[in-house]
């Protein structure tokens, strides 16, 4: 299940819970594109500190997204991660280090306020 977070226009904010499913996902990716049309940069929080699984197709779909969106990587500016479980904090990590135009940070469930304040810190004009 998916959520749309109020946040200001520049980040996508959402929470994850339980099974997130394909429709869920086609949600999150329209309310992204809605604002990668609106700026050329963004940042985005995923709260996934509830989230308990992905349908198959979720993982489909998002490798197809990942594979579209090569070459506007450095459009995602900042992406804060929610989460208790330390194996994504170690994956987040990992993954900042291969995504050097994206700044990522991971925040405890308790911290969602600071993560959401930290992401929308970002200058969505600056290229």
């Amino acid at each position: 299940m998916i959520e749309i977070l109020s946040s200001p226009p520049h980040v996508a904010a959402y929470r994850f819970s339980d099974q997130l499913t394909g429709e869920d996902y086609d949600a999150c990716i329209a309310d992204i594109e809605m604002r990668l049309a609106q700026f050329p940069r963004i940042a985005v929080l995923g709260d996934i500190s509830d989230l308990h699984g992905l349908s198959v197709d979720v993982i489909g779909k998002d490798l197809r997204y990942a594979l579209a969106k090569r070459g506007e990587y450095a459009r995602f500016a900042r992406a804060a991660v929610v989460t208790d479980k330390r194996w994504l904090v170690a994956v987040t990590g990992v993954v900042d280090r291969l995504m050097p135009q994206t700044e990522m940070r991971t925040f405890a469930p308790e911290e969602r306020v600071i993560a959401l304040a930290w992401a929308a810190e970002l200058d969505p004009s600056l290229v």
